[in-house]
């Protein structure tokens, strides 16, 4: 066979066969340097995972792509291979749930952020490496039923071009420690024992939820309030194609124990750094029983005293934080640190209220005819809504 190579990893053996591309192997041993791999003379059947030349560039088949896959470069390729690769690992081991999210040690624990959207959780992955901090990965995690995270040895990855508004000794750190990228990726590798052995675990010590502001001065970090709220939207964020009971599992003991935070940030390495402060103690306030190993302040939330007034306006708060999911909203108070979750009234509602003021009266009209619903039984809704959103300081009243 012309210039084939199988290649073995640790937990999955004998698992891709490179053909006629010796620079694609090693650029993955690069992007793996935490789970090493070992390469001989291609030998007998072909693995799952497969990836030769094209004249395209590359072409890799696998289980999960048995059309295959047209990929431009080296480091393309690697992106590709390492999803399967981790796939794999994590669906052979059914004691572990695949988690989707960046994970970083912070005084012996293990801080996991969920995956969200351009949130930039591979950025702040790299900023607290950057900052002194170990890995266990940008984008996938193993978790145990007894709480601990398993990383699988694989480099961060960045997004190109890098925001030049990232901090200059972020940018010296991407740039002194890059490994394989192309115009689009950028795998960063840590150096020495920064990053996390493959099947190296650690305690869970903590689950933050990210949100990138601009306009944020200074990092904020807010304790939220575990309720079932919560529980769905780290669902839906960590695993979404997990089965409900395994995701039950592992996390409904994690939130009984473990705290919540929201974090706000403009600049990652700040970020990272006022993080990691706040979670090893140095900032914040002493929280409440043994199980508050990290703190930060919080508030609780008081319950509707009734529906409001109908002809009083309303807005919705600017500082409220919104994380829509499938037909549900689920909001954020900084502030107390409560969790709400909207159904798709509720969401028009809000959506309406950020628009500008109405009162109770006027949204009545609007989702009576919308909905095509009695004004009475819609009005009556609308002003318990209310009256929850304004006590959990949601939104508040126009003079």
């Amino acid at each position: 066979m012309v210039d084939a190579q199988d290649i073995s990893l640790p937990g999955l053996g004998r698992i891709l066969r490179v053909q006629e591309a010796p620079e694609v192997v090693a650029a993955l041993s690069q992007a793996l340097p935490g789970w090493p791999l070992s390469v001989a003379r291609a030998r007998g059947l072909a693995p799952a995972i497969r990836l030769r030349r094209s004249r395209g560039g590359y072409l890799q088949r696998s289980p999960q792509l048995p059309r295959g896959l047209e990929l431009p470069t080296p480091a393309s390729a690697v992106c590709s291979l390492i999803a399967d690769l981790g796939g794999e690992c994590l669906d052979r081991d059914g004691s572990l749930l695949g988690l989707h999210c960046a994970s970083v040690e912070v005084d012996g624990r293990l801080v996991l952020f969920p995956e969200s959207h351009r949130a930039g959780k591979s950025t702040l992955a790299v900023a607290f490496a950057a900052a002194g901090y170990r890995l266990f990965g940008d984008d996938v995690l193993g978790l145990t039923r007894e709480g601990n995270g398993v990383g699988l040895g694989i480099a961060p990855r960045l997004r190109l071009p890098l925001p030049q508004t990232l901090a200059p000794e972020l940018l010296d750190y991407a740039e002194a420690h890059a490994g394989p990228e192309d115009a689009r990726y950028r795998f960063v590798v840590p150096p020495g024992n920064t990053l996390a052995r493959h099947g190296e675990s650690g305690p869970v010590g903590a689950l933050v939820l990210l949100e990138r502001d601009d306009q944020a001065s200074i990092p904020e970090v807010v304790r939220l309030q575990p309720r079932e709220g919560l529980l769905q939207l780290l669902s839906q964020n960590f695993a979404r194609h997990a089965a409900p009971e395994s995701l039950m599992a592992h996390l409904l003991p994690l939130l009984q124990r473990v705290p919540c935070l929201l974090l706000r940030y403009a600049e990652p390495l700040a970020a990272a750094r006022h993080l990691g402060a706040v979670l090893a103690g140095e900032k914040g306030e002493v929280g409440q029983g043994e199980s508050d190993r990290f703190v930060v302040a919080r508030r609780e939330a008081s319950p509707p005293s009734g529906p409001v007034p109908a002809g009083r306006r309303w807005r919705a708060r600017h500082e409220v934080r919104r994380y829509p999911l499938g037909h549900e909203l689920f909001l954020i108070q900084p502030a107390s640190g409560v969790i709400h979750r909207l159904n798709a009234t509720g969401e028009a509602v809000w959506r309406l209220l950020c628009q500008e003021p109405l009162s109770g009266e006027e949204l009545g009209e609007l989702l009576a005819e919308h909905f095509g619903e009695p004004l009475e039984s819609v009005s009556e809704d609308v002003g318990w809504l209310l009256a929850g959103l304004a006590d959990a300081g949601l939104v508040a009243a126009v003079e």
